[in-house]
């Protein structure tokens, strides 16, 4: 039996052929390309991962600090109040509009 001159032996050797190579090339594609590529992407997280965790961290100093000064400036207040009202300042505010 034939098919455009072929017969269905040559026909699957083509079609064999063709899936070798296709796949031939699909695994020197994922050698040359993928790979690295994958590995490139992983040291990139991993780069990241550890930047952010240092950002996290300054950021978490960043906010202690904010605190401290916070308490700070809060026992600052009170002793202005308790001082003005010891001296008999009247406190004006002049942040409301």
């Amino acid at each position: 039996m034939t098919f455009f001159g072929y017969t269905i032996g040559e026909w699957a050797q083509a079609v064999s052929i063709i899936v070798v190579g296709v796949s031939a090339g699909s695994w020197l594609f994922k050698k040359i390309a993928l790979d690295p590529l994958r590995s490139d992407i992983q040291t990139l997280s991993e780069t990241i991962n550890r930047q952010l965790k240092l950002h996290e961290r300054s950021l978490a100093d960043l906010s202690q600090h904010l605190k401290t000064h916070d308490n700070e400036l809060g026992s600052h207040s009170v002793r202005i109040t308790r001082l003005e009202d010891h001296v008999g300042i009247k406190g004006e505010d002049n942040h409301e509009d």
